[in-house]
């Protein structure tokens, strides 16, 4: 089964959301690949709650998180971190996860083609150029973002550090320029 057969969409993360998110960042196919520090269920709760005061628009800057829905259930989630220093650069950063009983079935490109339209799109963050990356050896997400429209830039080595190790990543970009509408 494919995302086109599934209704995938994005909600804006609430600090209800804080044990949904706790859950997707721990199961084992996300710690795989996680090179972010853990965090409890509280302290998670709190950055959703402080970032469900950011309003999206042109000067939204800092960490947005989003919920990505299947067919109205929870299945993931995706951030767009908006850097207060590169925001007159107007670019971004991009990071997912999704539940391990949804990969596979195009639900992290359906959700990151929804969050590219709510970086780029008019009254949206109003950005020009959003990155990704992903640990070389995560196949999985570096196809997902190829498919949603993102250009390989390079390799950078031991750019993260994943379970004690220094892990070299695949780069990607994104420009408004560039076809990404769907």
């Amino acid at each position: 089964m494919n995302a086109e057969l599934l209704n995938v969409r994005l909600r804006r993360a609430t600090a209800a959301d804080a044990e949904d998110v706790s859950r997707w960042r721990n199961q084992p196919t996300s710690l795989r690949f996680q090179a972010s520090s853990p965090r409890s269920v509280e302290q998670i709760r709190e950055l959703l709650a402080a970032q469900e005061q950011i309003e999206i628009n042109p000067e939204a800057e800092g960490k947005l998180y989003w919920v990505i829905e299947v067919d109205g259930e929870p299945a993931g989630q995706v951030q767009i971190a908006v850097d207060g220093g590169f925001r007159q650069q107007l670019m971004s950063t991009l990071g997912y996860t999704v539940a391990e009983m949804m990969q596979g079935r195009g639900v992290a490109t359906a959700a990151v083609r929804e969050a590219i339209a709510i970086a780029f799109g008019p009254g949206e963050l109003g950005l020009e150029r959003i990155e990704a990356v992903a640990a070389v050896e995560n196949v999985a997400s570096r196809r997902v973002l190829e498919k949603a429209g993102f250009r390989f830039e390079g390799i950078r080595r031991g750019l993260l550090r994943i379970q004690g190790q220094r892990v070299d990543h695949a780069c990607y970009g994104i420009l408004v320029t560039d076809s990404w509408e769907h």
